[in-house]
């Protein structure tokens, strides 16, 4: 059991089945010893006490002769270093007799998450420092397999993950075809960044220039610094390439059926750190390769703030968790759909409605297209003073007036592009929106943000239902393009009476790193596509509503 970021082997370690209420709830070493699990749970290298800080007793790993002259700091769940740690853990309870090397299960969140990814698609291999790969042994040369995974809120490409261009698509429901995940070079999560580079400084030992493969200060000034540098910077490539090449699932071989691992993945809707398309691309991945491999999806209002992960969508998660285990330890087929899609309780009154369907885009059975006047242009800041809407959204120290929701008083920020359309029925989202615009860019680099929201115009508020961002590039000023891009899936069912508000913006700090280098943009012909579940009506676009 894999803990998250910044966090230690206490993650997934409870005194009663239930856990925490939410993610551990029935899936804690307490709930699996008592189903006659062997369990390991331990605090990653250069965590807390394993050669890392822990603020709560002084511990450090520079007053621990233990740590000394190792490679005890952390890698950043390379495969080198991370995944191969669990590899000889588990080695050592084989080699005890308390682990049966055929039935071995990796589950874990977010940071856990990202590593059971690895290991479900290392296909039992084991890799060296020098990356050499070989047979997965235990200390005394028993081979080892992985009979399941289970990664939560996780990621799959970490790279895209925190600097994304918004080239990511699931291809569905009219969004263009995925393209090329760091070319070009995308926009940094700054936000999250800098709160997870922080959560290490304080609970993490760094290695720094002494290791250039898990270099996080170097790389984390570097792709601070932002364009136009960070294209042509060394240490950028580098960090890029580490990324994808060593930590990063989507970038490993699919593997043939043979060698094929079981996966129940459960991703949010309403997590802006690893959002659904995380998921959505791995799974696209696998299954084009092979269409029946054996991967099973829940996605809701779950991970990282500002999920709520509500307590009964969690029982229903890991209830599925545990029926999937229990069918593929025994050698037989989940009785499960392939995805299911919880909605998003947010606003009081709110229908939350689960949906399955054997793909993806099963779960919605219409598209809505919608279109907006223009042109409107909108200027680009290099050092941009954040509007209320964007300070509310800020994952890390946004507000909002519903728990984990964004909620605030309906406004538009200033320098935002922004259209509403009025339903005429009740629409639910079941899927990814997305947006085509033509761009006129007056400069050679910026970035293009938009938000969707829940407009409630009887009670005043404004709920962000899904949010992207896209890398915008050009040899020369006032070349015009015409752009496509998926916003974040979601699932939202929109109230009678309440509205649909698309804004488009070239800053939206402090969530995206601001671009340096000033230029505007003017947007024409532009349109939104929903996809809806049946019994959605087309809305009506609410007069000329752009607001900048």
């Amino acid at each position: 059991m894999l803990h998250g970021w910044g966090n230690s082997k206490t993650d997934f370690e409870a005194t009663s089945l239930d856990g925490n209420g939410t993610n551990t709830w029935h899936w804690n070493n307490a709930w699996f010893v008592a189903h006659g699990f062997a369990v390991l749970n331990y605090t990653a290298r250069g965590f807390h006490r394993s050669c890392g800080q822990d603020p709560a007793t002084g511990y450090s790993y520079a007053s621990d002769p233990a740590c000394g002259g190792k490679a005890s700091w952390t890698h950043l769940a390379d495969r080198r270093w991370e995944i191969r740690d669990t590899q000889y853990l588990t080695g050592l309870l084989v080699d005890a007799g308390v682990a049966d090397p055929s039935r071995v299960v990796v589950t874990g969140d977010s940071y856990g998450g990202g590593q059971s990814w690895l290991l479900a698609l290392g296909q039992d291999k084991v890799m060296l420092p020098n990356g050499h790969l070989e047979p997965w042994r235990s200390p005394a040369g028993i081979p080892i397999s992985v009979a399941a995974a289970v990664p939560q809120f996780s990621w799959t490409d970490l790279a895209q993950a925190l600097v994304d261009n918004g080239r990511a698509s699931d291809g569905y429901s009219g969004a263009p075809p995925p393209g090329a995940h760091e070319s070009p070079y995308g926009v940094e999560k700054q936000s999250y960044v800098g709160a997870l580079y922080a959560d290490g400084t304080a609970t993490a030992q760094y290695a720094g220039a002494n290791d250039p493969t898990a270099d996080l200060p170097g790389w984390f000034a570097a792709l601070n610094a932002g364009e136009p540098s960070t294209q042509a910077d060394p240490v950028v490539t580098q960090a890029l390439h580490q990324l994808e090449k060593y930590r990063s699932a989507y970038y490993l071989p699919v593997p043939p059926p043979a060698a094929q691992v079981p996966v129940f993945a459960a991703q949010g809707v309403t997590d802006p750190l690893f959002p659904g398309i995380q998921l959505l691309q791995m799974v696209n991945k696998l299954t084009t390769a092979y269409p029946g491999y054996p991967v099973w999806t829940a996605l809701g209002d779950l991970g990282h703030a500002y999920a709520a992960n509500p307590h009964a969508l969690w029982v229903s998660v890991n209830d599925e968790a545990n029926a999937f285990l229990s069918a593929v330890l025994s050698g037989q087929q989940p009785q499960l759909s392939r995805f299911s899609l919880t909605t998003v309780g947010c606003l009081p009154g709110q229908q939350v409605s689960t949906y399955s369907a054997a793909s993806f885009p099963a779960l919605a059975t219409a598209a809505v297209h919608l279109t907006a006047p223009g042109p409107v242009t909108i200027p680009a800041d290099p050092s941009p003073v954040p509007g209320p809407e964007a300070v509310e959204t800020d994952p890390i120290a946004g507000g909002g007036t519903a728990g984990g929701c964004r909620v605030m008083g309906t406004t538009t920020d200033p320098g935002v592009a922004a259209w509403t359309w009025s339903p005429q029925t009740p629409v639910t989202l079941a899927g990814a929106p997305s947006v085509r615009v033509t761009v006129t860019l007056n400069g050679t680099d910026a970035e293009l943000a938009a938000r969707l929201w829940d407009v409630d115009p009887a009670t005043g508020n404004q709920a962000l239902i899904t949010r992207a961002v896209y890398r915008l590039t050009a040899p020369a000023a006032g070349q015009v393009t015409r752009r496509a891009f998926e916003l974040w899936p979601t699932g939202w069912a929109l109230a009678a009476g309440h509205q649909l508000k698309l804004e488009l913006t070239a800053d939206d700090s402090p969530t995206w790193r601001p671009d340096n280098l000033p230029a505007s943009m003017t947007l024409t012909n532009v349109s939104l596509t929903l996809p809806v579940r049946a019994g959605s009506a087309p809305p009506r676009l609410k007069g000329n509503a752009s607001r900048f």
